[in-house]
């Protein structure tokens, strides 16, 4: 039965007169609105039940729980270990702090030069550099137990990324303030890695790790070699 035909009846069974009788007591009235709609919707004895014919006649498992009229067969979603990490968070730690190590250590060198390149104002240290110091301490920060360190860098790149644009550089209004921000990386840097020793940022391959094939521009690269690549982008006039 439609909902309009139940309404339709409900009204047509209620008693108007008793319903506009004024009762003393709102419980009172409440009771007897109660027992008119309870008398409306009463069904003859023996009758059937009704049934809603859009529902399924029986649910399994492969039924969606969320909509019931939904048989569809459900996604079951598998890992792809094709696709899945299995770096540890040891590792991953590890090298995020040798990326923000190497970091620091330029954006030091670059502050002793006080952003002077052949006598004039370069943007060696625009915000590129410092945008990727803060992304990656603040990806590192849910991975550690201690996060203070990573906290402080990022206050200390909020306060000094404005004085590394050329703008800056070229004001001279900082000239003073460079060798006590380089000696600020420098610390942060031996705080991250342990030691201000450089050689760190490189680490030496395993045998196992030797003898895994990887694309040459996925492998860690030693100090030297490092130096090496960023001479002769300087010399190809890539990067200043």
């Amino acid at each position: 039965m439609k909902w309009l035909a139940l309404v339709a009846q409900a009204v047509d069974k209620l008693p108007l007169e008793r319903l506009l009788v004024r009762r003393s007591g709102e419980k009172e009235r409440l009771q007897e609105l109660a027992k008119i709609l309870g008398e409306a919707h009463s069904k003859p004895a023996g009758a059937e039940p009704e049934r809603m014919s859009d529902l399924p006649e029986k649910i399994d498992e492969n039924t969606h729980p969320a909509n019931l009229g939904n048989t569809r067969a459900k996604v079951r979603l598998e890992a792809n270990p094709s696709v899945t990490s299995t770096v540890s968070t040891k590792e991953t730690v590890d090298y995020q702090n040798r990326e923000i190590g190497k970091l620091l250590v330029t954006l030091k060198k670059h502050m002793t030069q006080k952003f002077i390149v052949a006598g004039k104002p370069c943007d060696c240290g625009q915000k590129h550099m410092t945008l990727e110091l803060e992304y990656l301490c603040e990806e590192t920060i849910p991975m550690v137990e201690n996060s203070d360190v990573y906290y402080r860098i990022l206050s200390w790149n909020k306060e000094i990324a404005p004085k590394c644009m050329v703008e800056a550089v070229a004001s001279g209004q900082y000239n003073t303030e460079y060798p006590v921000m380089a000696r600020q990386a420098r610390d942060f840097q031996k705080e991250i890695m342990g030691t201000p020793d450089v050689s760190v940022l490189y680490p030496k391959k395993t045998e196992k790790q030797q003898g895994t094939s990887q694309p040459e521009d996925a492998q860690e690269i030693t100090e030297e070699e490092f130096e090496k690549q960023h001479k002769a982008l300087l010399t190809r006039g890539t990067i200043i």
